[in-house]
């Protein structure tokens, strides 16, 4: 009698925990299949709701994942804005061909040269010459000529590269021992130092090294160039936080050293091609943790505070219209970040919105909204319908569509 009683008791216990255990998997798949696990008011959360829902949600959290992005708008005029994913792979020296009408870069994985349409919808490969380990591409205004820095072997070596067309017409070895180098952006020269016996020598010469002349003798190294009209090289200190540097301009053919800027921390420049004698410049205080935009006119001997905080080297001049500026402004600058150094070093990366500034007036208008892209080596095409740039968290390339005059 006493065994029946046990046995019932044990099997209403059984019952009753197979009950209360098929309660709880209901609700939980009931949670799974339909539930609002955020409380936003639909089920776009939960497995139906992710496996069927019409948002994209891959783009909520990475709005540039997808490659092609349709549909934004232009600030209060309303225009559709479409961003173009040109390359997915990491690319470096990207730039315009010589025709004006096509993008060139090369990839850094094998170092290959390729040629694609501003959309991204036709990306053939130019040459076959393989460079690994690219650091940096200048080309020359008429992209016959390519001035490439790479390492090999545990040294940095650069070469010049002559391309006409669709084909590479020879490649040749520069100097060794060069320190720095940059191309002139109005004709197909370069210009370069070299450190001799403590001095850096500045040398003006071809693309492949040809007609060399020395130009000047500096008593200190560690120079950065840049050549933006052909009457003015500028003689640049190498920027930092947490030094000064000084800006010269040179006259190549007279060889008049002329100081343009005194002593500034994190000092760091963009000459105005067509302006010539306009540049942006950065200055930063308490070791880059504040930094601030001006532009000068050495013309009109005037300078101007500019109403957004970025890098020089996130901004692009025009190339036709006067006074316009596009820059990608960080939507943040992380709190006692030391600029320009830690985002070189990779220590720190912006998300960046897509601006159009007039320098002249100080007018802003937003172009693309602040998205997950750190951009430099902005560019646009001749015409200033598009605006490229490269993404620095991954090194893809994109551009972007302007649907207005500018």
């Amino acid at each position: 009698m006493y065994s029946n009683k046990t046995e019932n008791s044990r099997s209403r216990i059984v019952i009753i925990s197979v009950l209360i255990l098929g309660v709880i998997v209901a609700i939980g798949l009931l949670i799974l299949f339909w539930g609002d696990a955020d409380n936003d008011g639909s089920n776009s959360d939960s497995f139906f709701g992710i496996l069927f829902n019409d948002k994209d949600s891959s783009r909520d959290s990475d709005p540039l994942r997808g490659g092609v992005i349709i549909g934004e708008t232009d600030g209060e005029e309303g225009e559709e804005m479409t961003l173009y994913l040109i390359s997915q792979d990491p690319v470096i020296g990207a730039a315009l061909s010589a025709d004006e009408k096509h993008l060139r870069y090369f990839k850094r994985a094998g170092g290959n040269l390729f040629e694609n349409e501003f959309t991204g919808a036709n990306e053939t490969r130019v040459s076959n010459i393989t460079i690994p380990a690219i650091l940096d591409v200048q080309w020359t205004p008429s992209k016959a000529y390519a001035i490439i820095s790479f390492y090999a072997d545990g040294n940095k070596k650069r070469i010049s590269s002559h391309y006409t067309g669709t084909s590479t017409v020879s490649s040749s070895f520069l100097p060794s021992n060069i320190e720095e180098i940059t191309a002139s952006l109005v004709d197909d020269m370069i210009a370069y130092t070299v450190l001799t016996e403590g001095e850096t020598v500045l040398f003006t010469a071809r693309p492949d090294n040809t007609n060399i002349r020395k130009i000047l003798t500096l008593p200190a190294p560690d120079f950065e160039l840049s050549w933006p009209v052909a009457n003015t090289v500028a003689i640049k200190q190498k920027s930092s936080a947490y030094a000064p540097s000084i800006l010269y301009t040179l006259n190549p053919s007279s060889k008049l050293l002329t100081r343009v800027l005194d002593e500034k921390m994190g000092l760091d420049t963009l000459w105005s091609s067509s302006a010539g004698s306009e540049f942006l410049y950065m200055e930063t205080e308490r070791e880059g943790t504040r930094a601030v935009l001006h532009v000068t006119s050495l013309k009109e001997n005037t300078a101007t505070d500019l109403p957004v905080i970025t890098l020089p080297e996130k901004c692009a001049w025009a190339p036709a219209s006067k006074n316009t500026l596009f820059c990608a402004v960080p939507e943040s600058l992380p709190k006692g970040a030391n600029l320009p150094d830690e985002w070189w070093q990779g220590v720190i990366s912006f998300n960046d919105g897509l601006w159009q500034i007039n320098t002249a007036t100080g007018e802003r208008q937003q172009i693309l909204p602040t998205r997950q892209l750190d951009a430099i080596n902005l560019f646009l095409s001749k015409d200033e319908s598009f605006l490229f740039f490269t993404n620095k968290k991954d090194g893809s390339l994109w551009s972007l569509r302007l649907n207005h005059e500018t």
